[in-house]
């Protein structure tokens, strides 16, 4: 793990350790690495730390966030790279290091040299998560997570290695939104088809429960009709003809209870049924209901009068039903249409969400590249997408690092390349001075002011830059500078000084060339202080 050393400003030499992931700099309470600094926002910047590499977002803080003297808006940070918020400095330390800074003194022992690994190298990963540790013994629970999270490892690493492979060559072989429209299509068709089982299953369960209570009920009703003319044994005025005609009815006859024959119909009477359902009904000699079959429902209804002997009703007969479940279920073509229908509605719905996710992963792609065309048109170094997308932030972090190696020359010494920004390099040096200062080009056209040079110029920044110097109000200022920028080019490699009095302050103007090459000078840093003794 790594830590944020403070090396200028008011808490010089404190040590703030740095957690995986997202971690908030700034003057407020909350904020991971609190430094009570005016120069510095209430959130000025974030740094996330990955297993890879560390990177530092500026938080559109008032002053800016800085890498080796350049202003970033997202940098990717190195070891030995100087952090600037305002004019608070920091390093990158590892966490080893910052042990044997803090820790308490104790015997001597054999000097260990400091853990420094390079970010930049190819075996940065694993370096980086090599700091070792005090192993803990491991509980129960924590040996189940442990193996649980081995198990989504290895998953993940043959997801790796045998799936994607062939998913990432897809957008190879067409176009990348056809490929995501075929995703979303067999989910779409996926989700529909399977959402097809359960609700065939509910309206089947649905239609057997009606089935049953529309079974009973015929039956009651064939009970309740004939029982007074069975107790009066009036046996051949027994009746079903009502039940026959109900839907879905398939048999209805009314039982004997005493030896099972069938008393009515008449065309079946004498008839001795052989019905599991029927052998049931006589033995159990009270309502039931039950399935008989996959389409077929039985019911039954005793028929009888109460017995003053046992005190309990008296069976003579049961009314039974047999009822096809099939007259309310809806058959395989309604099941088809319904399918269907699910389908049209949830493709409708689904171009609209592939419209939505395929601009969503094009927007970012389109700002960048736009971003990228204007910072290489204007020398600019910085890009930024505020998605809240690691990956996209680790790529926008490597970008604004190309850039800033590009325009303004590389870090790791390798001197400049071919082309530097040297307009951006004098704005951010501008800014950094914290007495009044202005760059001017070699040519003579104003290339920064900070707010102090406003404020003692009498002018805007809006006013002074990409002006010539006679845009300054001041006209002994203009001329004091034109003649030590006349020195300069005289003598580059020294610093240049001129006296003015400013609102009856003495102060000195400082003048030095800078980016000298082949006898040409980049531009010019002009820096006014107040002479020493002086406010």
């Amino acid at each position: 793990m790594w830590a944020l050393r403070v090396l200028t400003g008011p808490a010089t030499g404190q040590i703030f350790d740095l957690k995986m992931g997202r971690n908030l700099v700034g003057r407020a309470p909350h904020c991971d690495v609190k430094i009570l600094s005016q120069g510095v926002s209430k959130e000025h910047a974030e740094i996330h730390v990955y297993k890879e590499k560390i990177v530092v977002t500026d938080l559109r803080s008032s002053n800016g966030t800085f890498v080796n003297g350049v202003k970033v808006q997202n940098g990717l940070i190195r070891l030995g790279d100087k952090i600037s918020l305002h004019d608070v400095i920091f390093d990158i330390i590892p966490m080893q290091e910052r042990s044997l800074v803090t820790a308490p003194a104790a015997a001597p022992q054999a000097y260990v040299p400091p853990y420094t690994p390079d970010f930049s190298s190819a075996a940065a990963p694993q370096m980086m998560g090599s700091v070792p540790q005090a192993e803990a013994p491991r509980g129960s629970f924590e040996a189940a997570a442990s193996e649980g999270q081995g198990f989504f490892f290895r998953f993940q690493e043959y997801l790796e290695r045998v799936a994607l492979p062939g998913v990432y060559k897809l957008p190879e072989w067409t176009e990348f939104k056809y490929v995501l429209g075929g995703f979303v299509a067999v989910f779409i068709f996926t989700v529909t088809l399977l959402s097809m089982i359960p609700m065939v299953q509910i309206t089947r369960s649905s239609i057997l429960a009606e089935s049953k209570r529309r079974a009973l009920s015929i039956a009651r009703n064939v009970a309740m009709a004939n029982q007074q003319i069975l107790l009066q044994g009036n046996l051949s005025s027994l009746s079903t003809n009502s039940a026959e005609t109900e839907d879905g009815v398939k048999e209805v006859m009314i039982v004997q209870q005493s030896d099972g024959m069938i008393l009515a119909p008449a065309s079946r009477a004498g008839v001795t049924p052989d019905i599991p359902f029927v052998h049931i009904a006589r033995r159990e000699m009270k309502t039931q209901v039950a399935q008989v079959d996959a389409n077929t429902i039985g019911a039954s209804f005793p028929i009888g009068q109460y017995d003053p002997n046992t005190g309990e009703p008296s069976v003579k007969a049961h009314a039974i039903i047999l009822y096809d479940v099939g007259s309310l279920a809806f058959d395989d073509g309604h099941v088809l249409s319904l399918f269907f229908q699910t389908l049209i509605l949830a493709c409708l719905v689904g171009l609209l969400i592939f419209y939505f996710m395929y601009k969503l992963v094009e927007y970012p792609i389109v700002t960048l590249n736009r971003q990228l065309d204007v910072a290489l048109r204007d020398k600019k170094d910085s890009t930024e997408i505020p998605f809240q997308f690691p990956a996209l932030q680790e790529l926008v972090g490597n970008i604004n690092s190309l850039l800033s190696r590009y325009l303004n020359g590389s870090p790791e010494g390798a001197g400049p390349v071919n082309m530097v920004s040297h307009d951006a390099e004098a704005e951010n040096l501008v800014q950094l001075m914290g007495y009044p200062t202005l760059a001017v080009s070699g040519e003579g056209r104003l290339l920064a002011v900070n707010a102090n040079f406003e404020q003692i110029a009498h002018a805007n920044a809006n006013q002074l830059v990409h002006q010539t110097l006679s845009a300054i109000p001041d006209i002994a200022l203009q001329q004091n500078i034109q003649h030590l920028m006349q020195k300069s080019r005289e003598v580059p490699g020294a610093t240049h000084n001129d006296q003015l009095e400013f609102s009856g302050h003495n102060c000195l103007i400082h003048c030095q060339a800078m980016g000298v090459e082949n006898n040409t000078i980049a531009y010019f840093i002009i820096c006014i202080t107040p002479v020493e003794g002086g406010e």
